[in-house]
C-alpha cells in the first residue's frame, strides 16, 4: 500500500511527472466534495455566492496560475505551490482573506468584496513585478489565436440568439457560458502552443491520450464539446438555485483560468 501511494500519489506531485488514472480519480473526488463542503460553509457564515463574490475571488484564481508558474521557474520553492497542493494553498489564503474583509467591512463599511479584491490583486501583482518576458513568441502566438477564439464564440452567440427559437438547446450561449467557454478556449491555446511549438508535455490522463492519437489541436474540440455540455447541464439542472448553479460555474471557471494562466506565464517566461 505505502509502495502505491508513493509510486501514483506522491511520486508525481516531487517528480512533477503528471497524473494518472488512480490520483486523477481520487483528486476529482476531492475537488467534488470540496466544492460541496465550501458551498455549505458560505452559506453558512452569510456570503451570498453572487456577481460580487466573483469579482473579490477573482484575483485568488489569478494568483493561483501565477504562483505556480512562478514555482516552476524557481522563484518560489515550495511543495505547497505544486499541483494539487496548491490549490488548498490558495484556498487557505483566499478564505482567510474574505473573513478578514467580512470583518473590516462591519468596520469601514467599505463593501467586503471590494476589499477582497484589493487583497488578492496586491498579491497578484507582488508575483507579477517579478515575471521577465523572455518568450516573445509564445506571447504573441497565444494572445493571437486567443484573440481568433474570442471573436469565433462572440459570433457564435449572435448566430445562436437568432436561430434559439427553432434550436433550444442554443440557448446556452448566454454571454456568461461564452465567456468561460472563452477561458476554457485560452486554457487550450495555451497547452496547443506549449505542444506545438515548445518541448512540453500533456500532464492529464484524458487529454494526452487523445493528444497522442489527433494532435495538440483536439484540446480546441475537446475543450469546447466537454465544456459546453457541462454548462448546458449545468444551467438545465440549477434552474432553481441561482447561488449553486454561479458557484459551480466558479469551480469551472477556476478548472479553466488557473491552468491556463499557469502555461501562459511559464511560456512568457521561458520556463
Amino acid at each position: 500500500m505505502t509502495d502505491f501511494l508513493q509510486q501514483y500519489f506522491v511520486d508525481p506531485i516531487v517528480n512533477g511527472s503528471g497524473y494518472n488514472v488512480y490520483n486523477t480519480a481520487v483528486y476529482a473526488l476531492l475537488l467534488i466534495a470540496a466544492a460541496f463542503i465550501v458551498f455549505k460553509v458560505l452559506k453558512k457564515i452569510g456570503v451570498k455566492i453572487d456577481n460580487n463574490f466573483l469579482f473579490g475571488v477573482l484575483p485568488f484564481v489569478v494568483l493561483g496560475g501565477l504562483s505556480r508558474a512562478m514555482q516552476d521557474a524557481g522563484i518560489v520553492q515550495s511543495v505547497w505551490f505544486i499541483t494539487p497542493l496548491i490549490y488548498v494553498t490558495i484556498f487557505v489564503v483566499a478564505f482567510v482573506s474574505l473573513i478578514t474583509a467580512k470583518l473590516l467591512e462591519r468596520l469601514t463599511k467599505i463593501s467586503y468584496h471590494k476589499i477582497w479584491f484589493a487583497v488578492g490583486a496586491a498579491a497578484v501583482i507582488f508575483f507579477l513585478v517579478q515575471v521577465s518576458v523572455k518568450g516573445v513568441f509564445a506571447l504573441e502566438a497565444i494572445a493571437a489565436i486567443a484573440a481568433v477564439w474570442v471573436i469565433a464564440l462572440v459570433l457564435i452567440k449572435k448566430a445562436a440568439d437568432r436561430c434559439s427559437k427553432k434550436f433550444p438547446f442554443l440557448a446556452m450561449f448566454t454571454w456568461e457560458n461564452t465567456a468561460l467557454l472563452a477561458v476554457h478556449m485560452f486554457d487550450a491555446t495555451t497547452t496547443f502552443v506549449a505542444l506545438t511549438y515548445f518541448p512540453y508535455f500533456e500532464e492529464h490522463v484524458l487529454p494526452s491520450f487523445l493528444i497522442g492519437i489527433f494532435g495538440p489541436s483536439i484540446m480546441f474540440a475537446l475543450k469546447f464539446i466537454v465544456v459546453g455540455a457541462v454548462l448546458y447541464t449545468i444551467d438545465k439542472e440549477l434552474k432553481k438555485d441561482a447561488q449553486q448553479r454561479k458557484f459551480v460555474k466558479l469551480v469551472i471557471l477556476i478548472l479553466g483560468l488557473a491552468p491556463g494562466l499557469r502555461n501562459f506565464f511559464r511560456l512568457v517566461m521561458g520556463v
